[in-house]
């Protein structure tokens, strides 16, 4: 009895135990439940809010505005949070809405590094079940989602030159609505300006000015066209505004557009001087006629037709290449003239008419160390009263070339350059009848067998010259040598800038006019990998590595086109391209 006794008060603490147990293990496995509850529901959460900042980020290239980005990054944010996350979500309490913040980020300094950050912050409640028993009704589940992406920094640097032409379907106004559309891609949260450049670069919008107005400045290019093609001064000029802006961490880039070869040369210039010994030994000035070797290619200069003390060319015909009779540039001694030259008409192989000078940019003018002003209008007369083109430019980039990283395409002794090179030659013809023009010359080395009978022999002053290989100022095809040569230069500068790592793309509208076509040169600007084929290349044509490609530098774009009705779609594909990479 005393035995069943016991067992009984056993059984009545085992029923107290279990019951306090069951207490217990209820309310773990209420809590299990609940909080897996709540962790799915945060889960969810995260994945909404992270979608929303994605969404916002990207929503922000739709307006030109900073209000409209606003309202634009909110209103997108919130159909991508309750896409992912529906109302009453796992019977959610409320209808939660998010509200995007867009902040600059900033360096040690407080100053904007040109990265954006967009925030999205939401919250909602959470029900329990089995947590009700001690009264916890709901839990507040948070999460927050940030998206990053790079500012951009673009400068639009736009051909204006002659070439482009005017009037309804020119390439000037084919070009402007392309490059309008292109800037409308973009974000306000962007920065874009623009230069244009004809043989004077315009600096007209700061990237700091409002995308619309970029892009009304752009549709004024149309129908105002003209002059020639200072390339090296609009790329230095829009490198400059990339610098004042000052974003390291921003996609800085330069986007240039041209149609044909640079043309515009800017530094000082040194004088000519009496007795103007250019082509040889001191020459005595007189009526007659001396001897100049290698100036022109069967033409007879008729520098005695010039009246004496005149500051002029010969009047007579046939008078394009350096008279030797011309009066001193400047008296006095040694001076050099500072501005902008250019080439006038074709890439004559021969003396024939250069012009200048003229003022690099809108802020600048043209000067000299000298008394006199008559250079300061000198039109096709200015190779009168300059020595020659020398060996670096105003920016301080070589009129010869750029390094060579490889011995492909024309690499020659070391260097990529056009010193050596004659446009006006070797032509080539697309196999396509709808290619238009179907034929262009694409230039060629000087020193070929083929073209040894052609125009001056050279680009450069004759050994025996008072300035032996130096660039000759009289004749267009040494400028427009130079030009280039100077251009690429400038690029290489520019890439080189380990602060702000500038991009350089470029679009290639072939076949305006007569210039020739040259299949490395708007590559080797962009830093592009390969070598493609021009629009006149055949099927066969086989890429090939770009002879100054420079791996430690940015490699950009670049895209090419004979039919300017494909300009839109360039444009575009190279917008595809700079929005990836701001992501």
């Amino acid at each position: 009895m005393a035995i069943q006794r016991k067992r009984s008060r056993e059984r009545g603490m085992a029923i107290i135990f279990y019951a306090t147990m069951l207490f217990f293990v209820v309310g773990c496995v209420g809590l299990a439940v609940d909080v897996g509850t709540v962790y799915m529901i945060k889960a969810r959460l995260s994945a909404a809010t992270d979608a929303a900042a994605l969404a916002a980020g990207r929503s922000v290239n739709l307006t030109l505005t900073l209000p409209q980005a606003q309202t634009n990054a909110v209103t997108t944010a919130n159909q991508f949070f309750t896409a992912n996350f529906p109302n009453n979500y796992f019977n959610t309490v409320g209808t939660p809405t998010v509200t995007p913040t867009l902040t600059q980020e900033t360096d040690v300094n407080g100053n904007p590094n040109g990265v954006l950050d967009i925030k999205v912050t939401a919250s909602a409640t959470a029900p329990t079940y089995f947590m009700n028993i001690f009264d916890v009704r709901g839990i507040t589940v948070s999460a927050t989602g940030t998206a990053s992406r790079r500012g951009l920094v673009m400068m639009l640097v736009l051909d204006q030159s002659s070439s482009m032409g005017t009037g309804a379907g020119s390439p000037c106004n084919v070009m402007a609505a392309a490059a309008q559309n292109f800037v409308t891609l973009f974000s306000p949260y962007d920065q874009i300006g623009l230069v244009t450049f004809d043989l004077t670069a315009h600096l007209m919008d700061p990237p700091t000015d409002p995308i619309a107005t970029v892009s009304t400045n752009i549709g004024n290019i149309a129908n105002n066209c003209g002059s020639n093609t200072n390339t090296i001064t609009a790329l230095e000029l829009a490198y400059q505004q990339i610098k004042a802006v000052n974003l390291p961490l921003a996609l800085n880039t330069i986007v240039l557009f041209t149609d044909g070869s640079p043309n515009g040369i800017t530094a000082n210039f040194p004088t000519m001087q009496l007795p103007d010994s250019r082509w040889g030994p001191a020459l005595n000035p007189s009526p007659a006629t001396p001897a100049q070797s290698g100036s022109t290619y069967g033409i007879a200069n008729s520098c005695n037709a010039n009246p004496p003390g005149a500051n002029v060319d010969a009047n007579g015909v046939n008078s394009q290449a350096i008279c030797v009779n011309m009066p001193a540039g400047c008296v006095g001694g040694p001076a050099t003239i500072f501005g902008t030259i250019a080439q006038w008409g074709d890439q004559n192989s021969y003396g024939a008419g250069t012009y200048g000078f003229a003022a690099p940019t809108d802020t600048s003018s043209v000067s000299g160390s000298c008394p006199g002003a008559y250079w300061s209008s000198s039109g096709t007369n200015m190779r009168q009263f300059i020595a020659y083109i020398p060996d670096a430019d105003f920016y301080g980039n070589s009129l010869h070339g750029v390094v060579a990283t490889s011995n492909t395409g024309t690499a020659s002794g070391g260097m990529v350059s056009r010193d050596n090179w004659i446009f006006q030659v070797n032509s080539l013809c697309s196999p396509d009848p709808t290619v238009s023009p179907n034929c262009r010359n694409t230039g060629d080395f000087w020193t070929k067998a083929a073209y040894s009978g052609i125009g001056s022999g050279s680009n450069l002053f004759p050994a025996g010259a008072a300035y032996p290989n130096k660039f000759r100022p009289d004749q267009p095809n040494s400028v427009v040598a130079a030009g280039m040569n100077g251009t690429m230069a400038e690029a290489n500068k520019i890439r080189s800038d380990t602060t702000f790592h500038p991009v350089i793309n470029t679009i290639y509208l072939t076949g305006n006019t007569t210039d020739s076509v040259d299949r490395e040169f708007l590559a080797i600007v962009a830093n592009a990998p390969l070598i493609t084929a021009l629009p006149y290349d055949p099927v066969t044509f086989v890429p090939y590595t770009n002879p100054a490609y420079v791996t430690t530098q940015e490699t950009g774009k670049y895209l090419v086109t004979s039919d300017r009705n494909m300009l839109s779609n360039l444009f575009t594909q190279l917008a595809s391209e700079v929005l990836r990479l701001s992501k």
